[in-house]
């Protein structure tokens, strides 16, 4: 249980879910993958520490999309759109929060010039990763080159987890990884993650100007007569008092599930309404959807050592990624990134076996399973 106080509990803030707009929506009693951070850093205590860029085209889809496949190829429902931002608009933040982790990988695009062993689909970056991609383990190794033979263009994936000691332009020293294999659901005691405790807090805690307060829980943005400027927060500590804090400017940092909730609950903007398209908050929120394949091989000629690993260890392929390929004929826009990932091998929780292997037998304490 010392493990979960990591993660929120539904039993503490909830949000109510239905699948179609005619259901009764109930509570969430159950986050799923969602993983919300419950504690100082948030979820990047915990997070595996990919570091992936959004494609230069995810951010004006809609305008990319009609400008290559027609005006009448999207379907007038769908809610595709421009961002309303560019990708060199974000490049300098991009690049800012990379050299603030110390980013491990190896760059495919710098300055419009193609790398070799990067991601030659990724938008220009201003300069390469602070830091060498991290050293691939045996099954990545085998997939990259199976990959190649194929005319694929393989990079390791982006990592937070750092393949070097390294230290960010606020002088925070960051570790080396050690492939210890608990990124996922932990936070890293070798200082080799970058969490926010690794990276910022150390120098804003030792600023006059700056003040933490932990275990509380902003309600909702205060705002002005006028409802158009935000005056503060009203939060509750942990002793359940509420207080107000008066503040020039109010910045919404969570995870877009709450950033959201807390939009509602203040009455800004006009909340999304599915049935007349009307409406910005809430409108086009999502969660990441990945799929999954799990090979089994010869024990004695392969052994992959799938626990020596770190949060984002893994070579990937891009060519199915966004508007990378043609969609004309397939009636989807959209993809992904394939690569052979894995961020541990921890056999209580993630070990893989073969179909047909029997259920664990109780013995005592013990449990027994036959991995064929």
């Amino acid at each position: 249980m010392a493990l979960h106080e990591l993660f929120l509990r539904p039993a503490q803030t909830t949000v109510t879910f239905r699948n179609y707009a005619n259901q009764t929506a109930l509570p969430v009693r159950n986050w799923g993958a969602f993983m919300l951070g419950n504690g100082v850093g948030g979820a990047g205590v915990h997070w595996n520490a990919e570091t992936f860029r959004f494609l230069p085209s995810d951010f004006v889809l809609r305008t990319h999309l009609t400008e290559r496949y027609g005006a009448n190829f999207l379907p007038a429902d769908m809610t595709i759109q421009d961002w309303g931002i560019t990708f060199d608009d974000l490049e300098p933040h991009y690049d800012q929060f990379e050299y603030l982790c110390g980013t491990s990988g190896t760059a495919g695009n710098v300055k419009g010039v193609i790398q070799e062993g990067g991601n030659p689909f990724e938008g220009p970056r201003s300069r390469p990763y602070p830091t060498p991609a991290q050293k691939q383990g045996y099954g990545h190794v085998l997939f990259a080159e199976a990959a190649k033979q194929l005319g694929y263009k393989l990079f390791p994936q982006p990592s937070g987890n750092l393949s070097e000691a390294y230290t960010n332009p606020l002088g925070v020293k960051l570790g080396q990884c050690t492939f210890c294999g608990f990124c996922e659901w932990f936070g890293c005691a070798n200082y080799s993650k970058a969490s926010p405790q690794t990276t910022v807090l150390p120098v804003l805690l030792r600023k006059s100007n700056f003040e933490a307060r932990t275990e509380c829980e902003v309600m909702r943005i205060n705002l002005d007569g006028t409802g158009k400027r935000a005056t503060g927060v009203t939060y509750v500590d942990s002793s359940g008092t509420e207080w107000e804090q008066p503040a020039d400017l109010v910045l919404l940092c969570a995870f877009q599930l709450f950033n959201v909730q807390l939009l509602l609950l203040s009455g800004i903007g006009k909340p999304y309404d599915p049935q007349s398209g009307q409406g910005r908050i809430g409108r086009n929120f999502t969660h990441q959807t990945i799929s999954t394949a799990v090979g089994f091989f010869d024990k004695n000629k392969y052994n992959f050592n799938p626990f020596i690993a770190s949060g984002s260890i893994g070579m990937c392929i891009d060519e199915f990624n966004g508007d990378n390929f043609d969609h004309r004929q397939l009636g989807f826009v959209g993809g992904g990134y394939i690569g052979q990932v894995r961020t541990n091998g921890r056999p209580l929780e993630s070990m893989a076996v073969p179909p047909g292997t029997p259920r664990g037998v109780p013995n005592g304490n013990k449990h027994y399973a036959t991995i064929t």
